[in-house]
């Protein structure tokens, strides 16, 4: 009907030439903005992950050093030291930048959790592996397995089930919250 009224304005028959190229161009113009926003959203959510997920990558990269470094090797023992912490830095590193860029992340429960995931790894595996550096190092196969740090580091499950919790709410995020007031 307004395309109609539109078409009359413009001169009868001769204006639909107009009024229909300019409703296609409107509808073709609704559906790339629709293509953009959709594509936006998809990559946030793909940038989002990427970020947790190095995130949780630094945090199990420092649990991992409570078994290396009791597992060092027994031949060259400066090699070693200098070798592991190296490692350790890097390891540091990791988990400082991703401490700061998931700290300025919109979603302040992800930031926070991993925060706490953070300190926490810090204070268990750190003991952990202080203790290591103090004691020898493995000397055969059998002394591989390490079930007693496998147990302490158990402690921080709570903490890395809090931050995988709030990351997969924030990844899912707008679409949870669309599906809520839908309800």
């Amino acid at each position: 009907m307004l395309t109609a009224a539109m078409a009359a304005a413009c001169g009868g028959a001769d204006g639909w030439k107009v009024v229909i190229p300019l409703v296609a161009a409107a509808i073709a113009l609704l559906g790339v903005l629709i293509t953009l926003i959709v594509n936006g959203r998809r990559a946030e959510r793909e940038r989002l992950r990427a970020l947790y997920a190095g995130g949780w990558a630094a945090v199990q990269a420092y649990k991992e050093m409570a078994f290396a470094i009791r597992r060092r090797s027994i031949d060259d023992r400066a090699a070693e030291r200098v070798r592991l912490s190296d490692a350790l830095r890097e390891i540091q590193r990791d988990l400082a930048y991703n401490e700061a860029l998931i700290g300025h992340e919109r979603s302040g429960r992800v930031a926070s959790e991993y925060c706490t995931l953070v300190a926490g790894t810090r204070e268990i595996a750190g003991a952990i592996i202080r203790r290591s550096w103090n004691e020898d190092p493995i000397g055969s196969d059998t002394e591989m397995h390490a079930p007693e740090i496998a147990t302490e580091l158990k402690a921080l499950e709570e903490f890395e089930q809090r931050y995988l919790g709030a990351v997969a709410e924030a990844v899912r995020g707008w679409s949870l919250r669309r599906n809520r007031t839908a309800s």
